[in-house]
């Protein structure tokens, strides 16, 4: 937990010690929202056996941490110290120097030390927990990012079907530029600058279309914005070079063409 104001939970909140509590900056938001300081106030979170309430003290306030998933904020969040509100099950988190691995059987001895019938489960490292929790929407963008090659490749191969045929269309027409004294570079950036202009006609309207679509996306992206524009200008980016790659080859072709041959093409 990071803390925020006050101080965190201690071994002297016994259970003979004032009752206190810690909440998380979305739970002090919501109950004084005027209150830039909650530290001493108190909260009522649950009732003695009489049905009295069982008024606490703040005496800290922490982040608030995504319990339900990265995708969520999740509910908000108090916290209790064990003494004074004891529950049969719960997470023991141990911070250790080396191999987590390693250290589970450590923790496993010590607890049965403490209490052998005390049962022990669902032991996992950090890191695992994090990959359990963001295992579906990593699944979700690894079939996006095929999906987005396939539609590359695609793409590319759409560029180079289309530029190609134009050449081969407009044969005659190149042979009669380069009779006139064209230049092949000329004829070179006529059918690349032909291939462009299409590109990015397409690019600026697939770039509209991500735009309307950022909604969806928020919901596979943490830490990043839907709308970043460094990753717009990057995939932009990306687009123009595979076509520029696509339109090279037909153009490579076009200023090879022999312009007698040409001027008899039909």
């Amino acid at each position: 937990m990071n803390l925020l104001k006050g101080r965190l939970l201690e071994e002297s909140d016994h259970a003979e010690a004032p009752l206190v509590t810690v909440v998380d900056e979305s739970f002090a938001r919501r109950a004084w929202p005027a209150e830039p300081n909650p530290i001493g106030k108190r909260v009522a979170v649950n009732q003695t056996p009489d049905g009295e309430p069982l008024w606490r003290t703040v005496v800290g306030v922490v982040r608030h941490v995504k319990n339900y998933g990265l995708d969520t904020e999740g509910r908000e969040q108090i916290y209790f110290p064990h003494a004074q509100f004891p529950i049969s099950t719960m997470f023991v988190t141990v911070r250790t120097g080396g191999d987590p691995v390693v250290a589970q059987a450590a923790v496993r001895n010590q607890v049965a030390a403490l209490d052998p019938s005390l049962p022990l489960f669902n032991v996992a490292t950090m890191e695992e927990r994090l990959a359990e929790s963001v295992a579906q929407p990593r699944f979700n963008v690894l079939l996006l990012g095929i999906f987005a090659a396939v539609a590359l490749v695609l793409a590319a191969i759409g560029i180079y079907g289309v530029i190609s045929y134009s050449v081969s269309q407009r044969t005659h027409e190149i042979g009669i530029r380069m009779a006139l004294g064209a230049q092949p570079r000329d004829i070179f950036r006529l059918v690349v600058g032909q291939g462009m202009v299409l590109t990015l006609i397409g690019v600026g309207v697939g770039l509209e279309v991500s735009f309307a679509l950022t909604r969806f996306l928020e919901s596979l992206l943490f830490g990043v914005s839907a709308t970043d524009p460094v990753t717009f200008a990057g995939v932009a980016l990306l687009l123009a070079a595979v076509a520029l790659l696509a339109c090279y080859f037909p153009a490579r072709r076009a200023t090879r063409v022999d312009p007698l041959v040409a001027l008899r093409y039909e």
